[in-house]
């Protein structure tokens, strides 16, 4: 009976050692799935940032002419957003260069265009009113498109894309040509003392560059433009 008593009392000590192993080992094995789980979803959302702060291009060519569409990210410094928010206008400038490569001699300019999108915040309505204007920055002609918005967002999610922008004539083009696109601020239209924040030339204010190839001209498209 002291030996059926004394196993009887260490199988009862025994059970909870052994339940507290295998608790552990469980937890152990599974700490590698959450991991692998937490991991997937912090890669998913850098992607996702990724894709939000990258820049998009897209060059198309026919017998018309070339045409661009991208979107750029667009993020205010904070005294600019102030600015806007006081009824300063602010100019976004697109601007487009078409050069052709020449191996004797310097690159030849074949073409440029340049869209002013002027953003300007009207305190009475509480509305944002957009306008954009075809040609020569600072000397621009009448609006060709003028839109009123409810909020910056939806206004800055216009100013930084254009939608099939014509930059140049198709015609006589070899296929090797390049387009030079820029997209800034016109820091030479604000008002004086924000002409003097630090980086107002280009080195902290949101600007974008890229070169483009212009795509060949597809045998359908050619034909499609043949009279």
């Amino acid at each position: 009976m002291a030996w059926t008593d004394f196993s009887t009392l260490g199988c009862a000590r025994a059970e909870p050692v052994r339940w507290r192993r295998r608790t552990a080992l469980c937890m152990l094995l599974a700490a590698p799935l959450v991991l692998s789980g937490a991991g997937a979803r912090r890669a998913a959302a850098q992607g996702a940032a990724s894709d939000a702060t990258a820049p998009r291009w897209r060059l198309e060519r026919d017998p018309d002419g070339l045409y661009l569409t991208a979107r750029v990210p667009l993020q205010l410094p904070a005294s600019l957003g102030d600015a806007l928010q006081r009824g300063v206008p602010l100019h976004f400038v697109w601007h487009a260069e078409l050069w052709r490569p020449r191996w004797y001699w310097t690159d030849r300019l074949l073409a440029q265009a340049t869209r002013t999108v002027r953003l300007v915040f009207q305190p009475l309505t509480g509305r944002w009113r957009m306008s954009v204007h075809d040609g020569v920055a600072g000397s621009e002609g009448p609006a060709a498109l003028q839109r009123v918005l409810e909020s910056l967002d939806e206004a800055l999610a216009l100013v930084r894309s254009v939608q099939r922008w014509r930059v140049a004539a198709s015609a006589d083009l070899n296929g090797d040509e390049r387009l030079r696109v820029e997209f800034r601020i016109d820091a030479g239209r604000l008002p004086r003392p924000l002409q003097w924040l630090p980086g107002h030339d280009g080195g902290t204010l949101p600007g974008w560059r890229t070169e483009l190839r212009v795509p060949a001209l597809t045998a359908s498209d050619a034909g499609e433009g043949r009279p």
